[in-house]
């Protein structure tokens, strides 16, 4: 995959210049070529520089989004526990090569072809999950699933809240995500921890009868 041509989107003293690259490649959906390429440089505070990058299919609207960092760490584990309202703007680098859980919720966000790479806070985190749920409360195949998918929407909205602590956990293989945090802690994961990732699927495991893990402060 090469690019053919650079155009610069935007470019301004008060805005990063965003770049867009024509790509020699088709579209994984569709197969259509063309496929353009947008990116923009960030500086992470304490985490350093990153690339953020956005691939677009003009013909069917195919979109991936990604944040790569300047210097690719070693695959590492991000853990914070949340214990109320003011930590909620943690900041979080998830890059779509991560795996978000939330142990209290029993809740796993893999990464997959189309899993976009986002920069938010915990509570945006939680906001994410929450769109899942609703979908799930909507539409699970069994009203097992359903209630089950009901229940979890009160507990995150309790967690949105503030009112109830949880754990934000992050595994990326390439370590490439991040939570900013003074309380989070960092831990290397082996290689082989690393491989039993997943790495093609998008999912929200939500079992009713499923062990949780209970929060505490």
């Amino acid at each position: 995959m090469c690019g053919i041509d650079v155009t610069v989107v935007t470019e301004s003293a008060d805005l990063p210049t965003v770049k867009e690259v024509s790509l020699d490649a088709s579209c994984p959906v569709c197969g259509t070529a063309g496929l353009r390429m947008r990116s923009m440089a960030l500086e992470i505070p304490y985490f350093g520089g990153a690339l953020q990058t956005t691939i677009l299919c003009g013909a069917c609207g195919f979109r991936h989004g990604d944040v790569l960092l300047t210097n690719e760490g070693s695959p590492t584990r991000h853990r914070l526990r949340v214990r109320g309202s003011q930590d909620l703007s943690a900041r979080v680098v998830r890059s779509s090569s991560c795996t978000v859980r939330v142990p209290e919720l029993g809740a796993v966000m893999e990464p997959s072809m189309r899993s976009e790479a986002f920069i938010s806070n915990a509570e945006g985190v939680l906001r994410r999950f929450r769109d899942i749920l609703g979908f799930l409360a909507r539409n699970s195949d069994s009203e097992a699933r359903r209630r089950a998918a009901r229940k979890s929407l009160d507990t995150l909205q309790a967690m949105i809240d503030g009112r109830q602590p949880f754990t934000l956990v992050l595994e990326d293989p390439s370590g490439n995500s991040a939570i900013l945090h003074e309380g989070a802690t960092v831990h290397a994961l082996s290689e082989r921890a690393a491989s039993k990732l997943k790495r093609n699927a998008f999912t929200m495991e939500l079992r009713p009868d499923a062990p949780r893990a209970r929060a505490s402060r």
